[in-house]
């Protein structure tokens, strides 16, 4: 299972043409070309329904999201 997203200069954004076009605005206006994408990624084992493996992974992301600023381009 698997959970991605973008994150640039405050922008948190799952779709990966609206990220571009943002880029493209922020390269061109601000000279700014970077950005991040966050991929989380949970195991789901063997007779274990999905719906455990997506709370383990929702679980995580709470946990590290405050983490994340830190790491990221602003």
């Amino acid at each position: 299972m698997v959970y991605y997203w973008f994150q640039q200069r405050g922008r948190i954004v799952a779709n990966e043409y609206l990220m571009k076009w943002y880029l493209f605005k922020d390269a061109l206006m601000l000279n700014r070309s970077d950005g991040a994408l966050v991929r989380i990624t949970a195991l789901v084992k063997p007779g274990e329904e999905e719906q455990v493996a997506d709370d383990r992974i929702k679980q995580f992301i709470v946990a590290v999201s405050p983490l994340l600023p830190g790491y990221l381009p602003n």
